[in-house]
């Protein structure tokens, strides 16, 4: 049933549509009913409060009453009859007439005067009322069961003081409870007449009901033990002004009475209220809820029904249509014209198809040009490692025919093809395909294990991504065989080199000749003369001898230098130094002031310690002879990290070059100095440039010469 589009658009349309509906009415819901709930219970815990505080007010008017009692004169006087003070207790009670009855206690606890019980004589000086007040307190007591009137009783106490202060006896008014029990009374009686109903009662320290509509429940139960709270719960739920629903549906709302001067007792006002009373009007509003939203998902199912049914016609006459197209029938294409939206999807449906013939044959001349090219093709899927794509060119190259490559992984075809295998070592192929986006481009060297000839191979190797435009799922290489270029590359260079040296021997000749001279003079000198005086030439022959012996040396390492096979790790900047010291002497000499500004954590070098420092010990020397009267030597270094180079550079304050020497600079046997040869500069260049380097020099006639070193971090 739900396969069909027209099902699933219906199922989509009616959850995009009633899914946030609902989320929306829920949340709407949920709002209104957490209103609702937090005024209701907020209401009651008002009440509970109000309740409280009506009772607080009541007892300290008690207390009031007691006091005003207490500072009778009569009563004060410890010289009063016991007529006079009943006749003045007589009064009071009159007055307010809410008390039944007065004690005047002495202080060993005996009632000396009273009015209504019939309690004189009797020993009270053992009650806790009786000996707070004997502390100069007034009080009232917690509502307790009296023996002497035979029901709940509340007492109050007050010392009395005669004139000097002198306590001498204690007041204890006793009052009608049910004037407290009638302020709770009068608010049940409220509560009736709300919607919510109703009661009140009142909670003694130990959960105990001291007040309750019925009396039976009065010092018979404990709330605590009936509910199963504690008191810490309750006073948990007076801060935070929480609700306690207990068994038969009703909900309590507790307040403190707060203890004061004269009252320490702990007492709970609890008002109870019918929890279904309390939360009707949430009850109601979920029942308007549920029929407003019956009502939108019946109207929403009937107009997604409609629009489906107008959306899905257009779509199965394009199906058919391309049925027919698909068994070859390009002819009848009729659409029908709906909305505007179909009828473009028509229009580019047919542009698809003339589209689909002109890339049918851009790939069939795609794929000729790939199959006949000199290049290398081939393609793998980065995850797993299979082959995708192998043109003719690799098939000749690996031995392998298309067939037995495609789709095979490169780590089996490696094992089959030496030459693949060299290809995708050297070129850490592997490695490559476990990167991101991957564009490079470089040369690798292996020996054929088919002929024991050196092959060289220029690979492309690009990332080709997928889809989606992102994932990079395969990589394209293609290869070019150099081998042959190489080959020739070499036999120019060889042929440049003995030119060069051919250059060199005639350069050669003409600088040996002059030390030779010098020496058969010095020589047909010795034959002509034998005295003292020789000795002072031997020496000046021994040196020309070393200046030939030196000549000969540098045109040796010039010619044919040796091969840099003592590759090592290089600090430049420590290697540097070492050069700046070893010229230390030389640089205070000439009064040169150094300068060097070596940049901090360069990576580590891998070349021929020995040729590079040959290089710096050569450039240093040539600066510092530069300036024979003082100057400035600065050298810095710094890190090119898109060339992957190490950059020093090597600046003097001297005489400069002229452009003249600028362009003989390198030349063998080209020097503006007197004791020079003129291949320290021309073996520095060949040293770089056999690292894979270069030097570049900028100088200034009266300006200064800057030479600039770029040595690449691995030797290539």
């Amino acid at each position: 049933m739900f396969h069909t589009l027209r099902s699933k658009l219906l199922i989509f349309l009616i959850l995009v549509a009633f899914i946030p509906m609902i989320i929306v009415g829920v949340i709407s819901y949920n709002a209104q009913k957490q209103e609702i709930t937090n005024s209701a219970e907020r209401s009651l815990a008002i009440q509970s409060t109000s309740l409280s505080v009506e009772i607080t007010r009541f007892l300290e008017e008690r207390l009031k009453d007691i006091q005003t009692l207490a500072n009778n004169p009569v009563l004060m006087d410890q010289d009063s009859e016991a007529l006079d003070i009943r006749e003045q207790m007589y009064k009071f009670l009159m007055i307010h007439n809410i008390y039944f009855d007065s004690l005047y206690i002495t202080t060993d606890g005996t009632v000396a005067v009273e009015t209504e019980l019939g309690v004189l004589g009797e020993d009270l000086s053992e009650r806790p009322w009786f000996e707070e007040a004997l502390k100069g307190n007034i009080v009232i007591s917690d509502i307790y069961y009296s023996s002497l009137i035979d029901s709940p009783a509340l007492a109050m106490a007050s010392p009395v003081y005669d004139m000097d202060q002198n306590l001498h006896s204690v007041l204890a008014p006793i009052f009608d409870l049910g004037s407290l029990y009638q302020v709770l009374e009068e608010h049940t009686d409220q509560q009736q007449d709300t919607r919510w109903g109703g009661y009140a009662f009142l909670l003694n320290n130990d959960g105990n009901f001291i007040s309750h509509p019925d009396t039976e429940e009065i010092f018979h139960a404990n709330y605590f033990q009936q509910e199963g709270i504690s008191k810490g719960t309750v006073n948990d739920l007076i801060d935070q002004r929480g609700m306690v629903n207990v068994a038969g549906g009703e909900v309590h709302s507790f307040s403190r009475i707060e203890t004061f001067s004269g009252f320490n007792n702990e007492w709970y006002v609890g008002v109870a209220v019918d929890g279904e009373e309390l939360y009707a009007p949430l009850r109601s509003l979920l029942i308007q809820y549920l029929v407003f939203f019956s009502i939108m998902l019946i109207v929403i199912t009937l107009a997604v029904y409609k629009l489906s049914q107008y959306l899905v016609l257009p779509i199965h006459q394009l199906v058919e249509t391309t049925k027919n197209l698909a068994e070859g029938n390009k002819k009848n294409q009729k659409y029908v014209s709906a909305y505007e939206e179909v009828n473009y999807l028509n229009a580019t449906f047919d542009h698809m198809t003339e589209q689909l013939e002109e890339r049918e044959k851009k790939n069939k001349k795609s794929t000729v040009v790939l199959e006949s090219t000199d290049s290398g093709v081939l393609a793998i899927n980065r995850k797993t490692k299979k082959i995708t794509l192998f043109n003719r060119k690799c098939e000749k190259t690996f031995l392998l025919s298309k067939e037995q490559a495609i789709g095979v992984e490169l780590d089996i075809l490696i094992e089959q093809s030496p030459t693949m295998k060299n290809i995708v070592e050297k070129g850490n192929i592997h490695q490559l395909s476990e990167h991101g986006e991957v564009k490079d481009k470089y040369e690798i060297d292996f020996i054929s294990e088919d002929t024991g000839e050196m092959q060289t191979y220029l690979l492309s190797i690009t990332s080709l991504p997928g889809p989606d435009s992102e994932a990079h799922d395969e990589m394209l290489i293609i290869f070019n065989d150099l081998t042959e270029k190489r080959k020739m590359e070499l036999e120019l260079v060889r042929s440049e080199r003995l030119k060069v040296v051919g250059e060199m021997a005639a350069g050669f000749a003409h600088e040996i000749k002059n030390p030779l001279t010098t020496i058969k003079g010095f020589i047909q000198l010795f034959n002509e003369r034998d005295n003292s005086r020789n000795e002072q030439f031997y020496e000046l022959v021994g040196d020309e001898i070393d200046r030939v012996n030196k000549l000969m040396n540098e045109l040796l390492e010039l010619s044919n230098p040796k091969s840099i096979k003592k590759f090592e790790t290089i600090d430049i900047e420590k290697l540097l130094n070492n050069c700046l010291t070893l010229h230390q002497s030389d640089m205070n000499d000439n009064h040169i002031e150094l300068e060097v500004f070596f940049e901090k954590d360069l990576p580590e070098l891998l070349a021929d310690r020995n040729k590079l420092q040959q290089v710096f010990m050569n450039l240093f020397n040539n600066a510092i002879q530069a300036m024979p009267d003082g100057g400035n030597l600065i050298i810095r270094s710094s890190l090119d990290d898109q060339l992957k180079q190490i950059v020093v550079s090597v600046k003097d304050s001297g005489s400069g070059m002229s452009c003249e020497t600028l362009q003989k600079l390198g030349t063998p046997f080209f020097t503006t100095k007197e004791s020079g040869t003129g291949l320290g500069l021309t073996t520095s260049y060949r040293i770089i440039e056999e690292m894979g380097g270069t030097i570049t020099v900028q100088s200034i006639e009266q300006g200064g010469t800057t030479f600039t070193v770029y040595i690449p971090l691995e030797m290539k």
